[in-house]
């Protein structure tokens, strides 16, 4: 649904936009209060984000950069998979980077929010688990070879389906992994996070009604995308070249170099990313990953 010609006043844009901070702020809090493992109730290795319909990226939380530039290819991906078979209710659990993941330690759950029957939102909650299975406690494993060496992938996969938990497949997961009792406090903190951001959502909608939601979210990616622009245009026209080495791993492959040529024309940016092909060891990064690193830095 366009928002071309519907306005929106400086107050209720304000007030929109308030509600979304707090709808995440209130997400993570949850998790971080809910959740079983120190990876999430000290280390904070997580992070949450508002998607809109699209779906695009509305609004993340004070979190993990890496996570959440990987966040917004990984949303398509999983909506693109699903397409229409998306209904009220359902949750899906993804890890997997060839689905535009991080690295599989890193657990998403998409909850898709509907008003009145319609999708309007997707509320999103990632992250590190304590163990994904695989030979080595805590999923790295320095003699992987392949990523079947790593531990357990999961694609995009229903984990409650029309509001019912699906207790075979969620058990399925759990009985892969290590520290099952905090495998399962978590992956309910990450519930927990998306259900409270479901509720704040539906709140805000019922008190505003989807016009206006909407238009307030198409005028703050617009604002977003002119604060960059402006912030592209502050650097001066021309080409950028950089490189980085990764030292020698320890298995023989010598030192790999990765470049960037970045070319600056006006309010905008033209980045490509040279690097070596990849390498039998778990050193690599995926596409969300390395997408993420440019969004992101």
């Amino acid at each position: 649904m366009s928002n071309a010609h519907t306005s929106i006043d400086p107050i209720t844009l304000s007030v929109v936009r308030g509600a979304l901070e707090t709808a995440q702020r209130e997400m993570t809090t949850t998790l971080e209060k809910t959740a079983r493992s120190s990876v999430f109730n000290l280390a904070h290795d997580y992070s949450n984000a508002l998607f809109d319909h699209l779906p695009e990226m509305i609004l993340q939380g004070q979190d993990i950069p890496i996570h959440l530039g990987s966040l917004m290819p990984a949303m398509k991906a999983v909506a693109e998979y699903y397409g229409d078979d998306i209904h009220e209710g359902d949750v899906i659990y993804h890890n997997d980077p060839v689905m535009m993941g991080s690295h599989i330690l890193d657990c998403c759950m998409y909850k898709p929010v509907f008003y009145k029957g319609e999708l309007v939102f997707w509320t999103v909650c990632k992250g590190h688990v304590t163990d994904i299975g695989g030979p080595v406690p805590a999923g790295y494993n320095p003699d992987a070879k392949e990523i079947y060496a790593e531990g357990l992938r999961i694609p995009p996969i229903k984990i409650w389906e029309k509001g019912v938990r699906r207790r075979d497949v969620i058990n399925l997961i759990h009985s892969n992994m290590r520290s099952r009792r905090n495998q399962e406090g978590d992956l309910n903190a990450q519930y927990g996070a998306c259900a409270v951001g479901e509720r704040n959502m539906i709140a805000l909608l019922d008190k505003y009604g989807v016009e206006t939601v909407r238009a307030a979210i198409e005028e703050l990616k617009n604002m977003a995308d002119t604060h960059m622009r402006s912030l592209i245009s502050s650097i001066p026209n021309g080409q950028y070249h950089g490189e980085a080495v990764l030292e020698d791993s320890g298995h023989g492959l010598g030192d790999l170099t990765i470049s960037a040529d970045i070319e600056i024309k006006d309010s905008d940016v033209h980045i490509k990313i040279t690097s070596p092909p990849q390498v039998p060891y778990f050193i690599n990064s995926y596409a969300g990953n390395s997408m993420s690193g440019v969004l992101l830095g």
